[in-house]
This record gives C-alpha cells, sequence and structure tokens, in this order.
C-alpha cells in the first residue's frame, strides 16, 4: 500500500482537490463493538436514553479511531479527508444527533445485487423539531486539532431529502402544517448547524443524499404520483431547497453535494439516469463540487449528464465501488475519466473519488478494511496520473 518514505513530506493537497473520499469509513472493530454497546437496541441516532448515558469511554475510543484515519488518508494522498463519521451512527446524524423530536421506527428498503430487500430503522419525525446540541461543531474542532492543516470535510444532509414526500406522515408528524413547513424549518436549523461547524475550523462542507436520485427512478416516481405528488414539482422544491442551505456561508468555504443512490450493508435505494434533473442540479445549484455515484453504469447511467456542469464546479467522478470488494483496474478508471472529461470538456473539470461511502450505517458496508484502504489508494493513485503536474 501506498505511503510516505520515510523522512519524506507528503505532497501538498491539490486545490480543486482531485482525489477525495466521500465520507464514511468502516468502523475499527474495537470502535463497532462499543457503539453497539453505547446505542439501544433498534437505535439508529441519539435518543433520550443515549444523552443519558456518559459517553467518555466511546469518546476516547473515536478520538484513536479517527487519529489513525486521519493519518493514512494523509500519507495515501487524498486532497481532503473525513474522520470516517466515527462519531455518528448512520451519516445523517450531524443533523438528527442535534435535534429532538423523531424516533426511529421508521423502516425503508434497499436493494441488494441478489435482488433481495434489506430493511434499515430511519428517523421519523413525530414532533416539532428542537435543537438541542451542535455535533458537527464539534467533529470540526478535532479534525482541526488533528489534521495538521490538511483540507478535511464535514459531512450533512443535504436538505432537499427533508423534501421527501413520505418524511411528512398526517397523523404522525406534529408541529408543522405540512410538507414545506417541516423543510423550512429542516433548513433553518442546518444553516445553523453548518454556521457551528465552520465556526469551528471546518473549511469544506458536504451535503450528502438530495432528492434527485429518488425523482429518476420509475419505481419511485409511481409511488410519488400515486400519492398525488408531480416529479416537477418536487423538482423545482428539491433545487430550492438547496439553494437555499447555501445561504451565509463564506465564500472561502468549499461546499459540494454527494448525489448518492442508497448505502448500506452494500445495497442502494434509487436506480436510473441522472438525465431528467442534470440541467437543473449541475447547471444551476452554487457547488463547488458534485460528487456523482457512476460506479455501475447499468443502474446509474451514463457520463451524459456531466455536460450540464456549470463554469467553476468540478465534477467529482465516483467510479470505484464501496459496494463491492473486487479492486478495479487501473488503466480502466484512467480511461473511464477520459470519456468523462471529452463530455465535460477537459479533464481540469474532474477529480475522482469512490462512489458512496464504507459505511454509511455505523454496519458498514460487505468489504472488509485491507480492500477498503487499497480502493483509496487506488483513487490517489489515479490522481497522480491524471493530474501529476497540478
Amino acid at each position: 500500500m501506498k505511503t510516505v518514505a520515510s523522512g519524506a513530506e507528503p505532497q501538498p493537497p491539490r486545490h480543486p482537490a482531485r482525489a477525495e473520499v466521500v465520507g464514511s469509513l468502516l468502523r475499527p472493530t474495537k470502535l463497532r463493538a462499543a457503539i453497539e454497546t453505547f446505542y439501544e437496541a433498534g437505535h439508529s441516532a441519539v435518543l433520550s436514553e443515549e444523552r443519558a448515558k456518559d459517553p467518555s469511554a466511546l469518546r476516547e475510543l473515536e478520538d484513536e479511531a479517527i487519529r489513525d484515519v486521519v493519518q493514512r488518508q494523509i500519507d495515501l494522498g487524498l486532497d481532503v479527508i473525513t474522520d470516517g463519521e466515527f462519531r455518528r451512527w448512520m451519516f445523517l446524524n450531524s443533523f438528527y444527533d442535534a435535534v429532538e423530536g423523531f424516533r426511529t421506527d421508521n423502516v425503508v428498503l434497499f436493494r441488494n445485487a441478489a435482488g433481495e430487500d434489506v430493511p434499515l430503522r430511519v428517523h421519523e419525525i413525530v414532533e416539532r423539531l428542537r435543537q438541542v446540541d451542535s455535533p458537527a461543531a464539534r467533529e470540526a474542532a478535532f479534525m482541526a486539532e488533528v489534521s495538521g492543516d490538511h483540507p478535511f470535510k464535514v459531512t450533512f444532509p443535504a436538505v432537499s431529502i427533508f423534501g421527501h414526500p413520505f418524511s411528512y406522515k398526517p397523523g404522525v408528524t406534529t408541529g408543522y402544517d405540512d410538507l414545506e413547513a417541516f423543510v423550512a424549518h429542516a433548513i433553518q436549523i442546518e444553516r445553523q448547524l453548518v454556521a457551528d461547524a465552520i465556526a469551528a475550523g471546518a473549511r469544506h462542507v458536504q451535503f450528502d443524499f438530495p432528492l434527485y436520485p429518488y425523482l429518476v427512478d420509475s419505481a419511485w416516481v409511481e409511488r410519488f404520483e400515486e400519492h398525488g405528488y408531480d416529479v416537477d414539482d418536487l423538482l423545482n422544491a428539491a433545487v430550492a431547497a438547496d439553494l437555499a442551505v447555501l445561504e451565509g456561508i463564506p465564500d472561502d468555504v468549499t461546499t459540494a453535494l454527494h448525489i448518492c443512490r442508497g448505502n448500506f450493508r452494500s445495497s442502494w435505494m434509487c436506480e436510473g439516469s441522472l438525465e431528467p434533473v442534470a440541467y437543473r442540479v449541475f447547471g444551476e445549484l452554487p457547488y463547488d463540487a458534485f460528487l456523482v455515484e457512476w460506479d455501475d453504469l447499468g443502474r446509474d447511467g451514463g457520463y451524459e449528464p456531466v455536460r450540464f456542469l456549470r463554469e467553476g464546479s468540478t465534477m467529482v467522478m465516483g467510479i470505484i465501488s464501496t459496494k463491492t470488494a473486487a479492486l478495479e483496474d487501473e488503466d480502466d478508471l484512467v480511461r473511464r475519466m477520459e470519456q468523462a472529461a471529452q463530455i465535460a470538456g477537459g479533464m481540469d473539470r474532474l477529480a475522482i473519488s469512490p462512489q458512496c461511502g464504507f459505511a454509511s450505517v455505523m454496519v458498514g458496508n460487505e468489504i472488509d478494511e485491507d480492500t477498503q484502504w487499497r480502493k483509496l489508494e487506488l483513487v490517489a493513485r489515479v490522481a497522480d496520473r491524471i493530474w501529476s503536474d497540478a
């Protein structure tokens, strides 16, 4: 595995970043066991029972594990790094661990390569949300301390996902008159959480899992229409939300949108080409970078939507799978990047990353840690080949 030679200084990170990690990493065995002990059965976020516990022992394990993965990412040559989301049960919890007013009783189904349904308990809004914490600010402060000035990112849910038509459940969700009122309040809360993280040292903020993949999946579109929702209206509301959350973010903070299709135990929630929404998402939203899953072209569609990328933004090609253990061929990855560059208008408009995190949920994908690090090494190697002079 690639490491920095003894006595040698790591190469300075490139800007814009060309070799990225999306966010989550597999939890080390000892940390995962401690997480399983700390959280009550059926809880996929911090609820009142977890808030009543002393987290100090868990925090020590998190700190130790984060220090280790930070250095490993730097040594590999990744241009922007993460804490592996080790302080969260799942990736959405920079938001949900900060609020009260929900439960984790909502079971959603993912799809896997065998055609099986894979269930996961997630958040369900039952009352008007109340902010009680700001955990991403602590994440950012610790990363600022241990990263040695290397760029790092802090991640939040893309606020358009709060506009998923089934987020608001009449008879279950109280405290809001309708879905639009809930989304407006969630945006308000998240803006504050993002501001807290920036004040604590974050200079790269990424928003994960926007609504758009649902809007190009025929099965989901059918469900939405059956419940009286118009897909064009949902798209307009999603774009407006993902624009609104950027208000107040300083110009020197890099913003990114990761278009995820679902990631739990190597399964997914959405399929389909982004072509129907790409002109709005990539052409209108003023994010500095878009991280997009393109590891399975049969499931994700081709690279053609890249042509809509706005000037000044970078398309981060998620062409290395975190869902399968098979290690991609380096030469083939370079060829795929060249194909995308022809559509985008040049390689300087692109970067490379895995398609998603390795453990968006604490359980992790069906892949081992050694393979995880080999895939991240591959990200760095391909970036070095393509942007050796950057």
